[in-house]
């Protein structure tokens, strides 16, 4: 029976191969076999050719396809040859070059009949790169064993560099982690001084926003990061693209986490320093890789005497973006000075075993902390001090490295001066942080630092030259914003395993993988019901990475949804139906006016005279939102008798209230506008301006728009709400439109087109207001005497007039007794659903003709004794109110989160 390559047929290392078929079939891309390269095998190979023979020739062929560099494999041949364990006629002869390898000549190796042992195979297995080795994997079930055995691993990542990459700039890898350009993802990267260029390794899909805090050194070539927006931990090994998400731990709003290795029970611990709410104590909890959830450390209360301390490490570590350092088989927290004692060399660094799991402590340097930040470099404690923060009155522009000798007694001695050039001071080299250093093991040659503008630079100890070796900002990176968190680190690569969470291998399984297509096609209350089925459905249903994936999944659908709301019962306010569902009785009518929102990331905002609700309406989800005692104008009870509001079925009472969604803190935002009077003879008017975030339930108030806004609700697109300004107010006297970064937190005056921007007073027949369709920003223009809505929209910085509505065919939406907004487009046919917050109906562009889906019934007035239409607390009973939904299972904790956002 054939036993060569081509079969798939599993060969194991250092055995002797029967003669390989002359052509030969090699797998590429993840282990799918198919006829890639045919080559003719020399006729000097025998029938006993060996394993090296074989794998040599297999190496030739994939680095003809770019898989590995034959000059790793070369060397150790000789060295073979040399030391007589190969025969002295292997050599390498040349192979004339062809079309697919588009180079010179090639060398081959040639290996006579020789039977040697597994050592020498794996040792030319050791000297591929990790890239090679993940596709020699698919060469058989053998090497694929040999190659994920956790022995190999330890002897790979055990392996020297090669001569003269120790010290090489060329050679050194950076890893740099970044959003992408929408906040939608976090994008890992490898970057290399060799140019320019940033390499995407791969992203992080569940990591969203812009809070990925800084990243740590790597301990044996994985790294963990800490995502503030979620909040959740995450292991990654940049060589294998493989990562995975530590189990969720207790919320709290101040922690500090490190990863190590234990040397003694080979294996990768992720230590948790925090303090629980209404808890004094100092908490410590250890998750080993591979394991069900976090554990209690050995010593898992910090000791009373170093309470304080620890408290105070943590609080540093969040504040100053400073994770703790490994050094000596311990993570090390420094301890700002100015927090524990006014005397600087009475500062200790906590310490915390990572074989022990016992705390302590080490004398820290002989000067106080300002402008500090420890790192380990030659395997030894370092401190790197920046004299510009430190002296600042004596002009100093010098980075101090201190290295603490024989450890953890030793005193601390100056090691190195890094003398920065004038020219960097104000730009470049803010906030710097060492990274590491470059060296053949016995002395530093080249320190590597970062800084804040996601700069790399290199110090040449000896020529005592700094040069910039990777400007981010000339790479495809997006680093939007400023951040004192440096998220660039040195890795090396490795094999080792991050090993998933048992949450993970179940969601990966067989029975996991059908469970979620199951629930991806069922209606989003279904799957909140599903979660009494088991305990399996319950975590499916409650994973974030399902709930994206199903939001994404039925955002596909392209239907434009529509539900009824009415008087809720028990707990809930309001209660939802799907409009051909709704229940032909009044009972269901709502107390008081209702205004809804469009949905904006699955979730409604649903809004009354006094108070606002966030719904999810497929769920039954909801979260009340109160306004505080400290607002300088609250939402009106009564109307105010410098300002009635007029009758608008889009407004309620005194306010404006818009959602919006943040992408780089991942939350919804409400932003409120509450009127005390406006006065439109004087134009003089009274506002207040707050947004309310959902995750922390928390008001930010003052906020200052530049012009007032109309009536009519804002238009959110793409993580900024829009209004339309009211022309009869403030100092301008055309139309405009306000915008608010949610984000940024920014207000801007966007400017209409001119031929519509124009107010021709009280008297002018036009009224302007913004919506959201496809996907983009559009003005809607109310033509009166002419009974039309003409629709502008913003493209590509460019406004054009999208398509006109013709209202003259249906009475029942006539401008003159209604006011009429375009809500959505069907994106099959490019019908367009309007609204009068009364009436639903889908316009035909082509017919010019209004198809109805939803007409209210008439008010049943309880105090009849009323005359004004236009007052906001008529006691009326309301029919059922239209809402366009989105089907989502999106909610937010019924406890607001701790977390701690810092730029």
């Amino acid at each position: 029976m054939s036993n060569h390559y081509g079969t798939g047929t599993p060969v194991a290392l250092g055995a002797s191969l029967q003669r390989p078929a002359a052509l030969l079939q090699l797998p590429r891309h993840g282990g799918r076999w198919k006829e890639t390269r045919q080559v003719s095998l020399l006729d000097t190979w025998s029938e006993s050719d060996s394993c090296i023979a074989g794998l040599l020739h297999i190496a030739r062929i994939f680095s003809f396809s770019c898989f590995v560099h034959r000059a790793q494999i070369a060397p150790f041949v000789r060295s073979l040859i040399h030391a007589g364990q190969l025969p002295s006629e292997c050599w390498m002869i040349p192979m004339k070059s062809n079309k697919r390898m588009k180079t010179e000549e090639a060398p081959s190796i040639i290996v006579p009949a020789a039977a040697l042992p597994d050592e020498i195979v794996t040792e030319v297995l050791l000297r591929l790169p990790v890239k090679s080795l993940l596709r020699f994997r698919a060469v058989c079930r053998s090497w694929a064993a040999t190659i994920s055995s956790d022995a190999f691993c330890a002897l790979h990542m055990a392996m020297p560099e090669d001569d003269g990459h120790h010290t090489s700039l060329a050679q050194t890898k950076l890893l740099a982690v970044a959003p992408t350009a929408a906040y939608d993802a976090t994008a890992l990267y490898s970057c290399s001084p060799q140019g320019p260029r940033a390499d995407l390794l791969f992203t992080l899909d569940d990591v969203k926003g812009d809070f990925v805090d800084g990243v740590a050194a790597p301990c044996r070539g994985l790294t963990l990061l800490y995502d503030a927006v979620a909040p959740a931990y995450y292991v990654v090994n940049p060589s294998t693209r493989a990562f995975t998400r530590l189990p969720p731990c207790l919320d709290v709003r101040h922690s500090s986490v490190g990863l190590a290795f234990d040397a003694r029970a080979k294996e990768y611990k992720v230590m948790r320093l925090f303090t629980k709410q209404n808890d004094p104590d100092m908490t410590c909890e250890v998750y080993t890789l591979g394991a069900h959830s976090w554990r209690p450390a050995v010593e898992g209360v910090v000791p009373e005497k170093l309470s304080a301390a620890a408290q105070f490490a943590v609080l540093t570590a969040a504040t100053e973006n400073l994770p703790p350092v490994l050094a000596n088989g311990s993570l090390h927290w420094q301890i700002e000075h100015s927090l524990l004692t006014r005397d600087p060399a009475g500062v200790a660094i906590l310490t915390f075993s990572v074989t022990e799991e016992t705390f302590g402590w080490v004398q820290s340097p002989p000067f106080g902390t300002l402008g500090v930040h420890l790192v380990e470099l030659g395997g030894c404690l370092c401190a790197v001090r920046d004299l510009r923060h430190a002296s600042p009155d004596d002009g100093s522009n010098t980075l101090e490295i201190w290295k603490q000798q024989d450890y953890p007694a030793g005193t601390w001695f100056l090691d190195n001066r890094i003398d920065l050039p004038q020219q960097h001071l104000a730009t470049s080299l803010q906030n710097p942080r060492v990274l590491g250093a470059l060296g053949d093991g016995r002395s530093m040659q080249k320190i590597i630092m970062a800084t804040s503008d996601h700069s790399v630079h290199a110090y040449h100890v000896m020529s005592r030259k700094l040069e910039t070796i990777i400007p981010i900002a000339d790479t495809a990176i997006s680093y939007r914003r400023e951040r004192r968190a440096i998220r660039i680190c040195l890795f090396k690569e490795t094999l080792v395993p991050v090993h998933q969470t048992p949450e993970e291998i179940l969601f990966s399984s067989p029975m996991g993988k059908a469970t979620k297509e199951i629930l991806l096609r069922l209606p989003a209350r279904s799957v909140a019901r599903c979660k009494l089925v088991c305990n399996q459905w319950r975590r499916f249903a409650e994973d974030q990475t399902f709930i994206r994936s199903y939001s994404a999944h039925k955002s596909n659908e392209k239907k434009i949804k529509i539900m009824l709301v009415g008087k809720g019962t028990g707990r809930s306010f309001f209660s939802f139906a799907p409009l051909a569902k709704w229940p032909a009785n009044k009972d269901a009518w709502l107390g008081s006016k209702v205004v809804c929102s469009k949905p904006c990331h699955g979730l409604n905002l649903l809004s009354t005279a006094k108070m606002d609700y966030l719904y999810n309406p497929c769920t039954g989800y909801h979260k009340t939102k109160f306004y505080p005692g400290t607002l300088d104008y609250g939402p009106w009870d009564t109307p105010n008798d410098c300002w009635r509001v007029p009758h608008n079925a889009f407004a309620v009472g005194n306010k404006n209230v818009g959602l919006g969604f943040n992408p780089v803190k991942q939350e919804h935002v409400a932003v409120i506008i509450l009127y005390e009077f406006k006065d439109f003879k004087s134009r003089r008017c009274g506002f207040t301006c707050s947004a309310w975030r959902c995750t922390s339930a928390s008001f930010q108030q003052h906020l200052d728009p530049p012009l007032p806004v109309n009536d009519m609700p804002p238009a959110y697109v793409d993580g900024v709400l829009y209004w339309m300004n009211d022309p009869r107010l403030g100092p301008c006297i055309d139309h405009a439109i306000v915008s608010f970064d949610i984000a940024t937190e920014e207000f801007y005056v966007i400017p209409c087109p001119p031929h519509i921007a124009k107010w021709n007073g009280e008297e002018s027949t036009r009224r302007l207001s913004v919506v959201e369709l496809w996907e983009k920003l559009c003005i809607v223009v109310a033509d009166v005497p002419e009974n039309k809505l003409v629709i502008w929209k913003l493209e590509h910085g460019q406004w054009n007039r999208a398509c006109t509505v013709c209202l003259k065919a249906s009475s029942d939406y006539s401008l003159a007794s209604n006011l009429v907004m375009p809500l959505a487009v069907d994106p099959e046919d490019g019908r367009i659903l309007l609204s009068t917050g009364r009436r639903v109906g889908i316009y035909d562009p082509v017919k010019e003709t209004i198809e109805e889906l939803y007409a209210a019934g008439k008010h049943r007035n309880k105090l009849t004794a009323s005359r004004f239409d236009w007052s906001p607390c008529i006691k009326s009973a309301v029919p059922p109110v239209p809402m366009l939904y989105e089907e989502s299972l999106v909610s937010y904790p019924r406890r607001p989160k701790q977390r701690f956002l810092q730029l």
